[in-house]
């Protein structure tokens, strides 16, 4: 076994696989246009092809895996113009999401936001921990979307979000980017608990568009050699 591969044990072997690609994915052990081959995989954490196929049909589903012909999986390359669809796509989103949600929350759904809040702090930015803050940063929004009592739509935006999980992670390695996040959320969560509509649905949508902006910026910087 790899260093750094972990036994797959306690969960389903498909989803404790795809947690552990995942998170090589994200964090750049795996990089772009690496091949993923599922006898390579199979042998590698000790497991049979089967899940593996189904794990990496998940990622995939989480637009970190394509299938090319003739090659099979490939860790998907970063794209700018993907960046700037997805979180233009999520700002919408969520930000009319918010809307219809705020008018029904209860204490228990801001106390879970606040609980979500809390953990997420204290492991965001954590590379050996990565897929437990973006699950933690998903369940403070879910919190907040929840109420609103439309699942199609809070179904589509937890898929954007799995979608951006790799571009968050560049963005949160920048600098000030923690602090900054916490200060952003907090203020979101303010202004859900005073009932401000329109200021919560402003501060989401500030901070995914401006989380874009700077995972676009870097990608340029990359491109133009800097």
């Amino acid at each position: 076994m790899k260093s750094g591969t972990r036994q797959i044990t306690g969960k389903t072997t498909v989803d404790a696989l795809y947690e552990q690609v995942k998170e090589k994915i994200i964090s750049g052990t795996y990089p772009a246009n690496q091949p993923l081959r599922q006898d390579a995989l199979a042998k590698e954490y000790g497991i049979s092809r089967i899940p593996v196929r189904e794990a990496l049909f998940m990622l995939e589903g989480d637009g970190l895996v394509e299938f090319r012909p003739h090659k099979g999986a490939v860790v998907k390359p970063l794209c700018r113009q993907e960046v700037e669809e997805l979180f233009h796509l999520r700002a919408l989103l969520e930000g009319d999401l918010l809307q219809r949600s705020i008018p029904k929350m209860t204490d228990t759904d801001l106390t879970y936001a606040a609980q979500a809040l809390t953990a997420y702090d204290g492991v965001v930015g954590s590379a050996r921990q990565s897929v437990r803050w973006f699950q933690l940063n998903w369940d403070f929004h879910a919190a907040l979307y929840t109420p609103a009592d439309q699942p199609l739509a809070l179904q589509l935006i937890q898929s954007l979000h799995a979608n951006t999980d790799r571009y968050q992670r560049i963005q949160m390695s920048l600098r000030g980017s923690v602090p900054r996040a916490h200060n952003e959320h907090l203020e979101i969560l303010n202004a859900c608990r005073a009932g401000q509509v329109d200021e919560a649905v402003r501060l989401t949508r500030a901070h995914i568009l401006e989380s874009g902006r700077q995972v676009q910026d870097f990608l340029t910087a990359s491109e133009d050699g800097v």
